[in-house]
């Protein structure tokens, strides 16, 4: 297993939510219940603020900021469930306001949506999380993001 707890150049904290047996999890491998009771170290509590904020990025082209508290702070399983909410609220709420922009012409690259997010590139099932980076200063949950 990768090492949690390292610092990175910005002086986060790094954390995987890697699922055993099948390594760095898509965010819609927490549809899949068996995936989901084989997070490695799910009740961990990782980062035990109880008042964080969630700052998606990728792939959209605006920054959004989710915040949620919760008491005794948030196990690798709680930020694996937000995290995958999270997508699933942003990609249907583009959708259901602007429809899917298809593809490129030779690519499998999703257009650019004209929605509040102008999500570009990927659809949902094509991200996976590579990682996550705690800002405890901020208090400010960023993520790697594969696609």
């Amino acid at each position: 297993m990768k090492k949690d707890g390292q610092v990175d150049p910005y002086g986060y904290m790094i954390y995987y939510l890697d699922i055993e047996d099948h390594g760095t999890p898509h965010i819609i491998d927490y549809e899949d219940e068996e995936l989901q009771n084989r997070i490695i170290d799910p009740d961990e509590v990782i980062i035990p603020d109880e008042k964080i904020t969630l700052r998606i990025t990728y792939p959209l082209s605006v920054d959004v900021l989710y915040e949620r508290e919760q008491k005794g702070g948030f196990s690798r399983k709680d930020l694996f469930e937000w995290i995958y909410k999270a997508y699933k609220k942003i990609y249907a709420e583009e959708e259901g306001q602007v429809g899917d922009p298809g593809t490129y012409e030779m690519l499998y690259n999703r257009k650019k949506s004209d929605g509040p997010y102008g999500i570009w590139g990927h659809y949902l099932d094509d991200l996976y999380l590579e990682f996550i980076r705690y800002d405890s200063k901020t208090k400010t949950v960023h993520l790697a993001i594969g696609s």
